[in-house]
């Protein structure tokens, strides 16, 4: 990787490639080699990890690129076009560029003044295949999003255009966002969700820690001990997704421990050593859930059908092994799901409910003292 960082992205007929020192295309490993997790270990200080995240990043970006594209024949116009800004490392020289002229571009609305910087976009006439990876410049965290996903608390990506996205606020009026043709610097201590990649490209194990920071559509009650192996931090974050494109007006998701940074005993919890068990809040009703403390659930305050929705979004993932709740709650959820039309046999092989509460039926689970949050637990 050269030390000025990413370079223009072109267009070779269908075939997306970009600039690292040389031009490169879909065939070529973008991102470099990469180290073994114990070399990578060993590197020295931030600059290191800030060094494998932009390697990530392009990595990503470009395989979810190149794998959308080289699969149509370059005539198609609704082809995936992948574009992306120039970005550094930390510490590289910076190298000076002017801000995107955005009259010549005709944007459709006026600039945005939030502080996010595009990295790149996916652009597609299938809204499915859209991306857009921004990076908050206040939270330091690049993530991916796809149309109708929150970006921040009260803002959604609406659209996802060459080089713009648009944006949407909680009062319906609209914002772009320009890729600036300036160098976008990562700093050493940015976080970077590797949203486009399958969980299962994840590693799952604590020697890979990633730490879930707060993010749209979730809460995180004590970061310091947010920390979990990249497939369950993926899943988490998948999970927020699905549960606020069901629930626009949604209260967040409260997300309590996970692990320790390294790992290993976590007293009083008898597990949470893995990266892989994570304590969630049910959602209430009323000034209850906005708390960020965990509050127990009751037939008054339980709103069933956001709770429904949010375990409904875990499971989906399909990374989940076991949910652990109170048998009570558990067995209002199931009729709120058998309400909602909810298939007898998908019942049957969810809640272990009405089997009673030490049946070892089901996914869902009874356990003691779940009244005021659930446990999940994901598949190793």
């Amino acid at each position: 990787m050269s030390a000025g960082g990413f370079g223009r992205h072109d267009v070779i007929g269908s075939v997306p490639s970009v600039t690292l020192g040389h031009t490169a295309s879909c065939a070529t490993n973008l991102a470099g080699p990469q180290p073994s997790p114990a070399r990578a270990r060993a590197l020295h200080g931030k600059a290191a990890r800030a060094m494998r995240a932009l390697r990530s990043l392009t990595l990503v970006l470009m395989v979810s690129g190149c794998a959308k594209t080289e699969a149509a024949s370059s005539a198609e116009a609704d082809e995936p076009v992948v574009e992306l800004a120039p970005v550094a490392e930390v510490g590289a020289p910076i190298r000076e560029g002017h801000r995107a002229p955005t009259e010549a571009m005709g944007l459709p609305e006026p600039p945005t003044t939030l502080p996010l910087a595009l990295l790149a976009t996916m652009a597609s006439a299938d809204p499915e295949q859209a991306r857009a990876t921004i990076r908050d410049e206040e939270r330091k965290v690049v993530a991916t999003f796809r149309a109708g996903d929150l970006v921040r608390d009260g803002v959604r990506l609406s659209a996802v255009h060459r080089r713009f996205a648009i944006l949407q606020r909680e009062g319906g009026e609209h914002e772009s966002l320009v890729m600036e043709n300036t160098t976008v610097e990562l700093t050493a201590d940015d976080v970077f969700y590797p949203d486009l990649l399958d969980d299962l490209d994840l590693p799952n194990s604590m020697a890979d820690a990633v730490q879930l920071t707060p993010g749209p559509g979730y809460i995180v009650k004590k970061p310091v001990f947010a920390w979990g192996t990249p497939r369950t931090v993926h899943l988490l974050r998948e999970t927020a997704r699905l549960y606020t494109r069901r629930f626009h007006d949604g209260p967040p998701v409260r997300i309590g421990d996970i692990s320790k940074k390294e790992g290993g005993p976590f007293p009083p919890h008898v597990s949470h050593q893995t990266g892989r068990d994570v304590d969630i809040g049910y959602v209430l009703h009323g000034a209850q859930s906005e708390v960020t403390r965990f509050v127990p659930a009751t037939a008054r305050n339980l709103d069933r059908a956001r709770t429904w929705a949010l375990v409904d979004a875990l499971l989906s993932t399909d990374g989940v092994s076991h949910v652990f709740m109170d048998y009570e709650i558990q067995a209002m959820l199931y009729e709120h799901a058998k309400a909602e039309g909810v298939a007898p046999e998908r019942l049957a092989r969810l809640f272990q409910y009405p089997h009673g509460r030490y049946a070892w039926n089901g996914i869902i689970r009874h356990w003691k003292g779940h009244h005021d949050h659930l446990h999940v637990r994901f598949k190793p």
